[in-house]
């Protein structure tokens, strides 16, 4: 990519209490250019029994086609880590660096220059995920997801 000019999108990627599903209005598949669908996937894609820390059988079958690069293949770090580990303060911390990991590949493609995570426990197993990307300090991407630690599922505030 060389510019972010050039990114058409994505498919619209929304959160349901089973996972993502895609958004179609009037028969048309949605797009968006704000980098939610990407960051979705860069952090719930994969396999979510793949840590990606050695290779693995576990390793998502998308990661096996030919030609794809390092950069854009789907490990599920975070999501590995906050469905299959409790929630203490030392795995809240593993998860922010899984999370961080796995969105590595906008700094490494150039899209951004800084991405700044922070988790923070709600409650007895809730927990937020503050996402915040940049670029030049601008703000090219901005969410938190409010998760049931253990649990599949994700929703956004």
């Amino acid at each position: 990519m060389n510019s972010l000019l050039d990114f058409e999108g994505d498919l619209l990627l929304c959160d349901t209490p089973d996972g993502g599903d895609i958004i179609i209005d009037n028969g048309l598949l949605l797009s968006e250019k704000q980098f939610s669908t990407a960051v979705y996937l860069s952090i719930f894609g994969g396999n979510k029994d793949d840590a990606g820390k050695v290779k693995s059988s576990n390793e998502w079958w998308g990661n096996k086609i030919n030609n794809i690069t390092e950069n854009e293949k789907l490990r599920s770090r975070f999501q590995n880590i906050i469905f299959g580990l409790p929630m203490t303060v030392k795995n809240i911390r593993e998860a922010e660096s899984a999370a961080e990991q796995d969105l590595k590949w906008f700094i490494q493609e150039k899209i951004a220059d800084e991405i700044n995570i922070y988790g923070q426990a709600t409650g007895k197993n809730m927990f937020n995920l503050k996402i915040e990307i940049k670029k030049d300090v601008l703000t090219l991407f901005e969410n938190t997801y409010s998760l049931l630690w253990g649990a599949g599922n994700v929703s956004t505030v």
